[in-house]
């Protein structure tokens, strides 16, 4: 019994390690999607795309918290014999998704008579994306609170390969690329759904048990809450831009907004694995220092990867834009400036799973709603003194804050339970950032932009190397305990020896 208990936690951390490496993998194509895609946009199309990509990421709240009761409720039932109960909640949560899903369809079509003229096609199109999205949301869900990594990371493999070929294929054929680019995305999904459907081998039948949705429900309902809030948070500095300055403008914001996304896709697709492990170390004795070691190790390791990636693109990033998007180049302070705020929001996803994971979603509620009261504030009074997108942008850095840091203290001290250690670990995460903005603000004193490409390029270069190599000065400093460096060599030895294993097998068959 405990050796297939055993053998079962091996195969879910082997398969998990599938997943983040597909996620990975596939960032690499949401990047070239996301440099690609100004590319064929104007600043006005980029900016119509925006919106629809704004309210596509609100479409999973549609599902009114049931998927989030399904991700919590399946994991903590393994090994409790409730097997029964798992396919009530399947059965149940996906019929009423199917409902929601139409609902959704319904309202965003009919939304559509009552825009600007530019929105009204892109809108009827999206209606049809989110119905197949919310579908994909649901299967995403299920898999994973079954462990099914490996059928999910190939899926969100073909989904980041879909996407961009897709996407930009249509954008090409299409007349209008908002409209292609929206018919490109609807196909990469209903494919990657239809993949889901069949390797998981689920079915439905049609019963709904209302006293499964109404626990579902009050399970999820916290998270749906910190969902909402969230995609407020991310969203309202566009929804400002939106209401006072034109879509051109929204199209140089959302630039930075898609460049600086990126950063958080990695931590993203790490706390998404550790989520449903960190459950089921809670649920055996409900005490969140048994999580500790699913928190400390891992987000220090984010820090370290964040900032050097960090460090490399905003310098980088605007070469390429110079390069081969100047169209975008009254972008380039929005884009530096939200990458460095994109550290802060994208460090508060692992603390911000083990919070959900040990129910202290009320802490996440509070930061959240006042992240959105101090963003909103900051936003309306840098506009009307005259500060436009830089003022907006300014509001947006003060809610990556208030995320970062207090998800990370109060995630921190609850694992913990000491002030001290929140104190030195805020201190590691803040010290190398600080400083990277000091050197950055030197460097460009030192080898200030020239209009002549050449020197623009090598200036580049020489900025790159020596914000990289003070970097690595800084991280060395906080990371004297060698934490880091034993958690790379680790995972790099664990490489060669499968890599060994494997070369050692083909011999042995050969």
């Amino acid at each position: 019994m405990g050796e297939s208990v055993r053998t079962g936690r091996q195969k879910i951390i082997k398969d998990s390690s599938h997943y983040v490496g597909s996620s990975i993998i596939g960032q690499g194509f949401g990047l070239l999607r996301a440099v690609l895609m100004p590319v064929f946009f104007s600043p006005t199309q980029l900016g119509v795309w925006n919106i629809m990509n704004l309210v596509l990421s609100y479409c999973p709240h549609a599902q009114l918290g049931l998927t989030h009761g399904l991700n919590k409720l399946i994991p903590m039932m393994k090994g409790s014999g409730k097997s029964e109960e798992e396919i009530n909640i399947q059965n149940s949560v996906f019929w009423v998704n199917v409902f929601l899903s139409l609902l959704a369809f319904i309202g965003v079509f009919l939304s559509s008579y009552f825009v600007a003229e530019s929105y009204v096609i892109p809108l009827r199109i999206l209606a049809a994306v989110i119905f197949f999205q919310m579908l994909y949301y649901y299967y995403f869900s299920l898999l994973r609170a079954n462990s099914r990594f490996i059928i999910v990371s190939y899926g969100i493999f073909l989904t980041s390969v879909l996407s961009t070929v897709l996407v930009i294929a249509c954008v090409l054929i299409f007349s209008n690329p908002v409209i292609g680019g929206l018919i490109g995305s609807g196909l990469s999904v209903l494919i990657v759904l239809l993949y889901w459907m069949i390797k998981g081998a689920y079915i439905f039948p049609y019963k709904i048990s209302l006293a499964t949705i109404k626990k579902c429900f009050f399970f999820g309902i916290p998270v749906l809450a910190i969902g909402i809030l969230d995609s407020c948070t991310v969203s309202i500095d566009r929804m400002f831009i939106a209401i006072n300055m034109k879509e051109a403008q929204l199209g140089y914001y959302a630039l930075g907004i898609m460049i600086s996304g990126m950063v958080s896709l990695i931590p993203g697709s790490v706390a998404s694995v550790l989520y449903s492990t960190m459950l089921e170390n809670y649920s055996v004795n409900n005490d969140p220092k048994d999580v500790k070691s699913l928190l400390v190790g891992p987000i220090r390791v984010m820090w370290a990867i964040i900032i050097l990636l960090i460090g490399f693109s905003i310098i980088a990033i605007p070469c390429l834009i110079h390069l081969f998007i100047p169209k975008y180049i009254p972008s380039i302070p929005i884009v530096q400036m939200l990458l460095f705020g994109s550290f802060f929001m994208s460090s508060s996803q692992v603390p911000g799973m083990f919070l959900i994971a040990v129910n202290r979603q009320r802490f996440l509620i509070m930061l959240q709603l006042t992240s959105i009261a101090l963003v909103s504030l900051v936003d309306w009074l840098l506009i009307h003194l005259g500060y436009g997108l830089t003022g907006v942008a300014t509001g947006t850095i003060c809610g990556y804050l208030v995320y970062g840091l207090g998800y990370t203290s109060i995630a921190l001290y609850m694992a913990t339970g000491k002030r001290e250690e929140v104190v030195k670990y805020i201190f590691w995460q803040t010290f190398p950032v600080v400083m990277l903005l000091l050197t950055f603000l030197i460097l460009n004193k030192l080898f200030p932009d020239s209009r002549d490409m050449i020197h623009y390029i090598t200036w580049a270069i020489i900025k790159i190397v020596a914000l990289l190599t003070s970097l690595l000065l800084y991280l060395w400093i906080v990371n004297r305990d060698g934490l880091v460096i034993d958690f790379v060599k680790s995972e790099f030895g664990k490489v060669i020896v499968k890599f060994s294993k494997k070369k050692r097998l083909q011999k042995n068959e050969q």
